[in-house]
């Protein structure tokens, strides 16, 4: 088992890096056929993908206020896209539960990755739930989230089950974290997740 001492949350910072979004054509093409592309991590989508076109998603306020292209982009909320060059260096460190699917950005290959299944990592006893009107908050789930850390498997990227459409790495060798602080990667920030012993 590879060895790791810290887990971290992925996310992203729209503020300070352009996001992606599906062209209208693809949208379009979506709702005539009736086929939305959920990266909820339910199920492969490598079967029946056709390369996904994509744009940055600019607006006219943000045309001037610094907003930069990350190396590494949010396609929307619910997954990141990589363009080729650091698609080839993650996939050998990829488990065969995440599925990098091609897209094309302004003629370029890009790859959104796909991550299949959750694993069963958040440990209940310490977790605290953040209630709100008796139900879990479904914008501020927890008030405190505390993994297993015995139970994590997939050190390079994973979700984890009962946590929602998050996604998560460790500082591993060759994980995400890992290999975007050695390359220096923008477009991604790191929050560290608590872990039992």
């Amino acid at each position: 088992m590879t060895t790791f001492a810290k887990v971290y949350r992925v996310l992203f910072n729209p503020d300070e890096f352009l996001i992606l979004n599906e062209t209208g054509f693809e949208q379009t093409m979506q709702l005539t056929e009736g086929q939305m592309m959920l990266f909820d991590g339910r199920a492969s989508m490598s079967e029946n993908w056709t390369t996904l076109g994509l744009e940055w998603l600019i607006e006219l306020y943000e045309a001037h206020s610094g907003v930069a292209k990350p190396d590494i982009a949010a396609l929307g909320a619910s997954t990141f896209v990589v363009p080729l060059s650091i698609a080839s260096i993650l996939k050998p460190f990829l488990d065969k539960h995440i599925e990098l699917l091609e897209c094309k950005l302004e003629g370029e290959s890009w790859f959104a990755l796909n991550i299949i299944g959750y694993d069963d990592v958040l440990d209940n006893e310490l977790t605290i739930i953040n209630m709100r009107n008796g139900k879990p908050s479904r914008t501020n789930r927890f008030k405190r989230m505390v993994f297993n850390k015995e139970s994590i498997t997939n050190t390079t990227l994973f979700r984890a089950k009962n946590v929602g459409i998050r996604y998560f790495t460790t500082d591993a060798k060759n994980s995400l974290y890992s290999l975007s602080k050695e390359n220096g990667w923008q477009g991604l920030y790191f929050e560290e997740v608590e872990l039992t012993d």
